[in-house]
């Protein structure tokens, strides 16, 4: 009787156990997942059935109870089939065979219900033990053992199903295979036990709890862990690193693939005593870091590789050293790649260095006549009370300054493209730029035939404030265009504008022109440096491409806009607007053409009989241009023209200040600043670099050298006055 007790207890654990694993089934979300809960759910039934047996008290009942129980192994068979199929990936088979396996197992369930009624299947007689409990057990007919084939005939499916997807799959997916070959061949064995030595009670159904659960955590956990662990060696062993592992004992334990191939490492003959490994943490020891990383160059022959190798500490959840590692990165692309950055660079640095020379030579070429030609006119202007020579000469200096501001740019393009040209904003009067402008190309539109027309917005303010400078180079640039390629016709400029908020005035200026156009699809060409639209048509009109990718930066430097409209034949309308601060809102008023010259009387702004200074130039049209220029102000002035004769006359005369040229035959302007700060009776004297470069950069680097200051030619006297009376002792200055 105890037995039969402990028998039920034990179908009631195994109930309650396959119930537990067919809830937590729900969350497996694969398409096995039904298969398998169902599996579990039959697996309840057929116990709940083996206890029913275990109760019996009659024949007649035990044969209604043996009727369930054979049925319900008949389904549990059938859905775990049907799982082991689906698990396998056997899809298409499981979609072939469960309606007509099902059609079968129905009817044999179907047969074995009957046998109450017709006894066919099976009979069921009783047994009486020692202790005098009775059992009822079964003795088979034909059609019982037909129900036995369709029975193992379903497992022998699901075996051959299973073994050939072990055969055919890789080796490390064959252990969730074989897990469920184990499990349904352990179900076989048990009921084959079961029948062949007649046990009073069939104990197999109660490892179907067992074997649903091992099922159930392969599924979930040891199957994906087993994945997982074989498929991070396959991972790691492809990786493109070196990955290298040690135990507590410094121990080699694991080394992947590109470790072993690249160190030529033996795991079992290799420890961190080994180099490089060995080296690498001794030179972590000696910045102090038990830890880091390091880089590593190996030479193979003639290649080099190169390598990061990063050491770490591995410990467990409690801080605990277990073992430590080595990841190894092979860096030598990108060694190489920064060598050739690195040599790109160099290249790069020397061709800027090459240009810069070439920007200074050409600086000091141009700005150096130039300089005479804006220092004799400017003696012309403080000597003659001729109107119409007074005349002449202002239209020299309006143009020199003109041609003086366009070479200084065009010169020193490179300050435009590094966005380092200094705005400088200054009030100024929109009629005398437009005069200015008219003057400028009133000659060069003449000698063309073409006429200059000008309109102006009498509402314009009276003073503005912007970049005069850099104002007039745009109107300049875009004004030289018209009239170069206009052969016919004339020029429009018109100027005008609107406030807006803030005392800000949008100015436009306008100008159009009746030359050839420009084609549609140039337009988006036109402020490319270098690049100039129709070559062919227009290889006889001068100029270099610059001009207008020069003024659509200036453009964007003074924060406006620069649009065209063009048609071929018809010619073209530039329009830019710049806005600009108020000065004095009063209207300009009509636009008169020409203005009447007055003499502007010069008059020095200092005199200094008592100073001696020393003005050092190779061009002798430069020292008469200072010379000049300082005349009024009585100063004693030496002038040398080259640096031999400026070091002689230093060692025999003391002077207040000395003008130092820059480009002069050897020895040149920094050679001899040298020699007199070296040895003489002028050590501690300012000198003044008196240059025609004007390059970025070219200030900063004289007075990193040591000038007291810097003066650029061309010379404008009222500069080359300010800058005497700066460095003049004032005790000497009148």
């Amino acid at each position: 009787m105890y037995m039969k007790f402990i028998f039920v207890v034990i179908d009631v654990l195994a109930i309650v156990t396959l119930y537990l694993t067919y809830k937590a089934s729900k969350r497996i979300t694969k398409s096995y997942g039904w298969w398998l809960g169902t599996t579990l759910f039959v697996g309840v039934i057929a116990i709940f059935t083996n206890i029913l047996l275990a109760l019996s008290v009659s024949p007649q009942f035990a044969d209604v109870a043996f009727c369930l129980y054979f049925s319900a192994i008949d389904w549990v068979l059938y859905f775990l089939v049907g799982f082991c199929l689906d698990y396998t990936e056997h899809r298409r088979a499981l979609d072939i065979l469960k309606y007509p396996a099902a059609v079968i197992i129905g009817l044999d369930t179907l047969s074995i219900l009957l046998n109450p009624v017709f006894g066919h299947a099976f009979t069921v007689y009783s047994i009486t033990d020692s202790s005098g409990v009775v059992f009822y057990q079964t003795g088979f007919l034909l059609p019982y053992y037909i129900h036995l084939a369709i029975d193992y005939i379903s497992v022998a499916v699901a075996f051959f199903f299973i073994i050939f997807r072990i055969v055919r799959s890789y080796s490390f997916y064959r252990v969730k295979y074989v897990i469920i070959l184990s499990v349904l061949l352990l179900v076989v064995l048990l009921n084959v036990a079961y029948m062949m030595f007649s046990l009073p009670l069939d104990a197999s159904v109660i490892f179907y709890a067992i074997a649903g659960t091992l099922i159930y955590f392969s599924i979930q956990t040891f199957v994906p862990q087993s994945l997982m662990t074989s498929s991070i060696g396959r991972v790691v062993d492809d990786m493109n690193e070196g990955l290298i592992l040690f135990d507590i004992q410094d121990n080699c334990i694991y080394a992947n693939a590109f470790a072993r191939k690249r160190f030529d490492i033996d795991p079992d003959n290799f420890d961190l005593t080994c180099e490089p490994l060995a080296g690498i943490i001794r030179s972590l020891n000696k910045k102090g870091l038990s830890s880091g990383k390091e880089t590593y160059c190996r030479a193979d022959g003639d290649e080099k590789s190169h390598y990061i190798m990063r050491y770490n500490l591995l410990n467990d959840t409690k801080n605990r050293r277990i073992g430590s590692y080595f990841l190894i990165e092979d860096n030598t692309e990108q060694v190489h790649y920064l060598d050739e950055i690195s040599a790109a660079r160099d290249a790069a640095n020397e061709a800027s260095s090459a240009k810069s020379t070439f920007l200074a030579h050409m600086s000091h070429e141009i700005r150096t006549p130039l300089n005479s030609v804006i220092g004799m006119n400017e003696m012309i202007l403080r000597t003659t009370d001729d109107p119409a020579l007074r005349e002449y000469a202002e239209n020299i200096k309006i143009s020199g300054e003109t041609l003086l501001g366009l070479i200084s740019d065009i010169l020193d393009f490179s300050k435009i493209e590094a966005r380092k040209v200094d705005v400088v904003l200054s009030g100024y009067a929109p009629h005398d730029l437009l005069r200015d402008m008219l003057i400028h190309f009133e000659q060069m539109a003449d000698a063309k035939d073409l006429y200059i027309r000008t309109t102006c917005d009498e509402e314009i303010p009276s003073m503005l404030s912007c970049d005069r400078r850099l104002l007039a180079q745009i109107m300049t640039n875009i004004i030289s265009n018209a009239v170069k390629y206009t052969k016919e016709g004339g020029i429009s400029i018109n100027m005008s504008g609107k406030t807006s908020a803030d005392d800000t005035y949008d100015l436009t200026v306008s100008v159009s022109d009746t030359g050839l156009g420009i084609a549609k699809d140039d337009i988006p060409y036109l402020f490319d440096a270098f690049k100039r639209v129709n070559e062919k048509e227009n290889a006889s009109i001068q100029g270099t491409g610059l001009g207008l990718a020069i003024t659509h930066e200036l453009v964007t430097l003074l924060g406006g806009t620069i649009d065209v409209v063009s048609e071929v034949g018809k010619g073209s309308t530039f329009t830019v607007v710049i806005p600009q601060k108020i000065v004095d809102a009063k209207s300009s008023g009509p636009f008169v053409k020409h203005v009447p010259t007055t003499k502007d009387e010069y008059r020095e702004s200092f005199r200094a009989p008592d100073a001696h200074i020393l003005v050092v130039d190779d061009s002798s049209m430069n020292l008469k241009v200072v010379k000049a220029l300082l005349r009024k102000t009585q100063i004693a002035i030496d002038t040398a023209d080259g640096g031999m004769q400026a070091v002689e006359l230093c060692r025999e005369n003391k002077y207040d200040l000395i003008f130092l040229d820059h480009r002069m035959p050897d020895p040149d302007g920094i050679a001899t600043f040298h020699m007199i700060r070296s040895g003489g009776m002028n050590t501690g004297v300012p000198v003044i670099m008196l240059t025609a470069n004007v390059v970025s950069g070219a200030e900063e680097e004289y007075i990193r050298i040591g000038f007291a200051g810097y003066l650029s030619k061309p010379i404008r006297g009222r500069d080359l006055e300010d800058t005497v009376r700066q460095y003049l002792p004032a005790e000497k200055i009148i």
